[in-house]
């Protein structure tokens, strides 16, 4: 079952939306909001908000982006508004919010003027941790200016992560970046300057440019961020197929690594970060072991006993809320105000709840048995012996944790724990790449 193929699922830093494929009706909206305004609530929840403006359309990327920044003002207005519709269900206002993250697109292109209005809303009108944590995504070419750096200092931000993907030049033209390396080192040199928690994203996985050796620019990737001394490394597999790459994948007959080839880049990062003091706190996550720093996809697959709230703002934005998944409407009809509010929406049964729960435990890396025996996970102890027997998992006294076997095979071992109709649905939605 490993060694056949490698699954490639959207990795978001939100809510998957692999069991997910409902199409939104304003029926179905109209019981989400009126659940709203009824259940009750006091568990720790998240908010993402999506900011779609960016400079350049990565050809990596899949997320929703516009290149015109003529409507942030506009699109401002839109995100508050929603911010505070939220805020006045009784359903939220008993939600913690304890991690408020800001993705995009680019959300470091704001001005300092709306960004902080945007964030400053997003604190009142919600019930925020005392510990609050804020993090933002940026890119390099605009985090460097002083007055992002200004309030990124000015509204004590987290973290920040910088989009870097890869410090190769000629790969970076095949992606399309527009930051330059310049750019990119004056950014991290700033941001780690000025005290601030800098994380970098990473991305290995990609396809045969002829540019060079597809294991050795990862590695020497992974060096670079290493030398400067990043306090998060987010190392992703590339997943080409919503995004333009496709088309030229497809018609080049470009080939990626090879499954022995994914497994060595795997293998030798996890080495190359632990001989150099990071530890891994997710399938994709690395951070300073002297650094207290929230992985992001944790605050989304659990915590001990429940699946936390996730409220999505802004457009093409995944939420889950009062055990519904959904999906925001893309940026054109999110700001024209269309016939419903999202694009999909999804009521979750309380078996694909407790199936939440308990098979995005791979991406964490463990799963306590409190948290098994709470969902009721007895069903799966046989999928779990087999898993142990493949040498993918371990079990301890309090746990069952992914091996460094089965670190290799991730997404594989989320898939193996679905159920049938689950499977099903991932069948239609994510190509499975067959590896030589």
């Amino acid at each position: 079952m490993f060694s056949q193929k490698i699954l490639l699922p959207h990795q978001y830093y939100y809510p998957h939306m692999d069991l997910f494929e409902d199409k939104s009706t304003l029926n179905k909206e109209t019981l989400f909001f009126e659940g709203l305004n009824s259940a009750k609530n006091t568990r720790d929840a998240s908010v993402y908000i999506h900011i779609p403006f960016c400079d350049s359309k990565c050809a990596f990327c899949g997320f929703d982006k516009v290149k015109n920044t003529s409507e942030i003002n506009q699109y401002k207005e839109r995100v508050i508004e929603e911010i505070k519709n939220y805020a006045a269900t009784e359903y939220i206002k008993k939600l913690t919010i304890s991690v408020i993250h800001i993705g995009g697109g680019t959300p470091t292109i704001l001005p300092r003027e709306v960004f902080n209005e945007i964030l400053n809303t997003a604190k009142e009108y919600f019930n925020v941790s005392d510990d609050l944590i804020v993090n933002i995504e940026g890119s390099a070419t605009t985090i460097y200016k002083d007055e992002v750096i200004d309030y990124i200092k000015e509204n004590q931000i987290s973290k920040v992560s910088v989009g870097v993907q890869t410090f190769n030049p000629k790969l970076r033209e095949q992606y399309k970046s527009k930051a330059t390396l310049d750019e990119v080192y004056l950014t991290l040199d700033k941001l780690m300057g000025n005290g601030i928690t800098t994380g970098i994203d990473i991305m290995y996985g990609f396809p045969d440019f002829h540019i060079g050796d597809v294991s050795e620019i990862t590695f020497s990737d992974i060096k670079e961020a290493i030398r400067l001394g990043v306090d998060a490394i987010d190392f992703g597999q590339l997943y080409p197929y919503c995004n333009s790459l496709e088309k030229r994948i497809r018609e080049e007959k470009l080939e990626f690594p090879s499954k022995n080839e994914l497994i060595h880049i795997i293998t030798t990062v996890n080495k190359m970060m632990e001989e150099n003091g990071y530890e891994q706190k997710a399938s994709y996550g690395y951070t300073k072991k002297n650094k207290d720093i929230l992985v992001m996809e944790s605050a989304y697959y659990g915590g001990i006993q429940n699946v936390p709230d996730c409220i999505a703002i802004g457009s093409g934005a995944f939420g889950f809320i009062n055990g519904y998944k959904y999906r925001n409407n893309s940026y054109n009809a999110y700001m024209r105000s269309g016939k419903t509010k999202f694009s999909q929406l999804k009521r979750l049964s309380e078996t694909q709840l407790q199936n939440l729960n308990l098979v995005g435990f791979p991406k964490l890396l463990y799963l306590t048995k409190e948290q098994l025996a709470y969902n009721n996970g007895t069903k799966y102890l046989d999928k779990l012996d087999y898993l142990i027997k493949e040498g993918v998992l371990m079990e301890t006294e309090r746990d069952y944790r992914i091996t460094e076997k089965g670190k290799c095979f991730i997404d594989n071992i989320y898939y193996f724990l679905l159920e049938d109709e689950e499977k099903a649905i991932i069948n239609k939605q994510i190509r499975v790449l067959s590896i030589r």
